[in-house]
């Protein structure tokens, strides 16, 4: 075998083997750190308010009695607080926390700590948060009805707040607004904050971003730990708290001057702050809408924003690949209701598509076995001269019109395809356990019994057999051990990894069955 062949073959080996590693290396497991929630107050400790500014300072607040709102719809139940109008929990109906843990996913213990979407005001220096009141205790939406959910309240210089939810059955989207009305007989100026908090920073054990990111209309920021503070004015298209399946964000309507400050105060916490200035003549008035979302990464759901809200899933190197496969695993899932069924139906129309090349390759490995006994006469014949062996057997290449890397071309061109399979796999909410047959119950995770790993080496095998080998014994030894190394390279990979290499090399077998079958052309 050509020494370029082997170069290729054993880079393709290293790059599906070590990717995984590499994003780990990439992204270093960050500690644990336990952090305490505060109690739900009419306003939080001064040292948790860094995104007021350094000047501020939190206003103590009096002892209140508070009082919860429960709102339940189809996908979640919420629970909010008079504290600011803040969100004090939402359990996700259509996730649990974990395959054997039947529990509703609670997203304010994922990127929304107690007083999420808080709304406070700075007053001369002073940060106050409103304590507020509202009619409804709890209600219950279904169908595609709609619900409200209003808070007013009085800020200590006399301006009157109104916070009010809109609240959809079928969306983890609710309509925000914020509005202020000055009943004195000054001019009134003060500065509206929404706070996020979640107990989560840096990068989780798998190498995923969690905590602050925000997206304007030039860039999308993710940021580190090392950052501790980040502020900006530019044109926001929304920011928020996330981690790899989870999103808490805040998405401006209404056309004002934002600013937003995000932080990471600590290792294990951050914050998120959306500004803006409130200035009220006397009886003037002002109102500023916002999306407010808090729910799960779903690829389709966020993209029917279409404000760059998908951007929040974090698909690596080969998103340009990834997005396409989710879109396709998605549309097959909503008629098939199986994602192990949907690889499956992608991993035909991925060899459909590769067919042509394959078809090339396997002809031009077996014009490739049967030059062997020419290319070892010249290999032998110039043993002592290295460049004019090299020449001579490009020459033979050029007169019978071979390619000697043709042969791997479908394995170095199936890296792409492997690595956005496997974001996809590891980020995309939608497969998050998702099961498929039998003991296969999370498409995410590895196969718990390692059967499919063991049947994707033997087809390997069983492909490198029918494949035609070089002369060289050693040569032949070493691409049967192939079968070996890759069996316990994905003993630790996705079940539905896996599932897709398997019925690829299925799918192989009967192509170079068929391609063998077919009569060469002279």
């Amino acid at each position: 075998m050509d020494k370029k062949v082997w170069i290729a073959l054993i880079l393709s080996v290293v790059v599906i083997f070590f990717y995984p590693y590499l994003i780990k290396w990439y992204y270093p497991q960050q500690e644990p750190v336990a952090v305490q929630q505060a109690p739900v107050d009419a306003a939080a400790p001064a040292a948790q308010q860094g995104a007021t500014g350094a000047a501020s300072r939190e206003a103590m607040p009096a002892t209140i009695a508070e009082e919860l709102t429960t709102v339940e719809t189809p996908l979640y139940k919420a629970v909010f607080t008079n504290a600011g109008g803040a969100i004090k929990s939402l359990e996700l109906k259509n996730y649990s926390r974990g395959q054997n843990d039947p529990v509703a996913v609670n997203v304010v213990q994922k990127v929304a700590v107690l007083n999420s979407f808080k709304s406070q005001f700075d007053i001369n220096g002073i940060v106050e948060t409103p304590v507020l009141s509202s009619t409804k205790k709890s209600f219950n939406i279904t169908g595609a009805e709609k619900a409200e959910l209003v808070y007013t309240g009085t800020l200590s210089n006399g301006l009157v707040i109104e916070k009010k939810f809109v609240f959809s059955a079928d969306a983890y989207f609710m309509q925000t607004e914020v509005s202020a009305l000055n009943k004195t007989a000054t001019a009134v100026s003060v500065r509206s904050d929404l706070v996020l908090s979640a107990p989560v920073s840096g990068k989780d054990d798998t190498g995923y971003h969690q905590g602050p990111i925000v997206k304007t209309a030039k860039e999308l920021t993710r940021q580190d730990e090392d950052d501790k503070t980040l502020t900006g004015s530019s044109k926001l298209r929304w920011l928020g708290l996330e981690d790899k399946y989870f999103l808490a964000a805040i998405i401006p309507v209404t056309e004002v001057q934002f600013s937003w400050v995000t932080e990471v105060p600590s290792a294990g916490s951050s914050r998120a702050t959306l500004q803006f200035p409130v200035n009220l003549a006397p009886n003037g008035v002002t109102r500023v809408a916002f999306t407010s979302f808090l729910g799960p990464k779903e690829y389709d759901t966020l993209l029917g924003q279409k404000n760059g809200l998908e951007e929040a899933i974090e698909f690596g190197w080969f998103d340009w690949m990834a997005k396409p496969f989710l879109v396709v695993l998605n549309f097959f899932n909503r008629y098939i209701g199986n994602y192990g069924i949907a690889i499956i139906v992608l991993t035909v129309i991925i060899k459909v598509l590769f067919y042509p090349l394959t078809k090339k390759s396997l002809h031009s490995m077996r014009d490739m076995q049967k030059m062997q006994p020419q290319m070892a006469a010249l290999k032998e014949k110039y043993k002592g001269d290295k460049e004019k062996m090299n020449k001579e057997l490009m020459e033979l290449y050029k007169r019978h019109k071979l390619n000697p890397v043709g042969g791997c071309l479908p394995m170095v061109l199936q890296i792409p395809v492997f690595i956005a399979l496997y974001e996809v796999l590891y980020v995309a909410i939608e497969l998050r356990h998702a099961p498929f047959f039998l003991w296969i119950t999370d498409l995410s995770a590895k196969d718990p019994y390692y059967i499919t790993p063991v049947l994707m080496g033997a087809t390997m095998f069983l492909q490198q057999k029918m494949t035609p080998s070089a002369v060289d014994p050693a040569q032949q030894k070493i691409m049967m051990l192939m079968p070996v190394i890759f069996t316990f390279m994905f003993l630790s990979f996705p079940a539905g990894l896996v599932l897709y290499w398997l019925v690829n090399n299925v799918l192989s077998i009967g192509q170079q069955y068929f391609v063998y079958k077919t009569p060469a052309k002279a």
